[in-house]
């Protein structure tokens, strides 16, 4: 369950935490931190509660979408992303086609953030649609970057994403349901239909979120 936290959208971090709590383990909750709604130090405190206390695996950030649009690589995250570095916990990169200026839907920005924090991992949400041989691109040159296409993996131009699985990519790539917006029967379908072998499909469907998240999932 992954939050959101903007101007037009906020989800409690301590409602992500009850659900969590309360699914005994079937669902993991990703808060989320808007640096421009705390002053001070208040966005790296965020992140600690998200992470310490209220016990979420990852933090997610929405730059493109906050009062006043940042890129990725803007500085005023970079206490999120250090603290979430310090702790091996995923942070969770909001991107993709609906991103207000598609200015900032720059996949670009991410490998700046990757070379800045080697050991953060980075989950790249909508995988920065349509830019993909830029995501691609990135994240071949950073391990700590996962993509994760979700619906646009079936959108045109999509299928570029299941070619770099069939290499490097299978490491790195997750799979996303885009649940409510498109059926989980339907999503799950199109992925067996992709041609992926059995070795990657398992790494794409579940074993690479396993590892991330570190589930022990076996």
């Amino acid at each position: 369950m992954v939050g959101r936290s903007t101007p037009s959208v906020r989800i409690s971090n301590d409602l992500l935490a009850t659900l969590s709590c309360s699914s005994q383990g079937r669902l993991l909750g990703v808060g989320s931190v808007d640096p421009q709604f705390f002053t001070g130090r208040g966005a790296a405190e965020e992140t600690e509660r998200c992470l310490d206390e209220l016990k979420l695996v990852a933090v997610n950030v929405d730059p493109a979408f906050l009062a006043e649009p940042i890129s990725h690589d803007d500085e005023t995250l970079f206490p999120i992303y250090e603290i979430c570095a310090d702790r091996g916990a995923p942070i969770f990169m909001m991107s993709g086609p609906t991103t207000p200026d598609l200015r900032r839907n720059d996949p670009l920005a991410v490998d700046r953030v990757a070379r800045a924090f080697p050991t953060l991992p980075i989950v790249c949400c909508h995988a920065f649609y349509p830019q993909i041989d830029e995501m691609i691109a990135v994240a071949f040159r950073n391990e700590n970057v996962f993509v994760s296409p979700d619906m646009y993996f079936f959108a045109p131009g999509g299928l570029r994403y299941a070619d770099a699985a069939r290499g490097f990519l299978a490491d790195q790539l997750l799979f996303g349901s885009s649940y409510p917006f498109r059926p989980l029967d339907q999503s799950v379908a199109d992925l067996l239909r992709l041609g992926l072998d059995e070795n990657a499909i398992e790494k794409v469907a579940w074993r690479n979120a396993a590892h991330l998240l570190r589930r022990d999932l076996a």
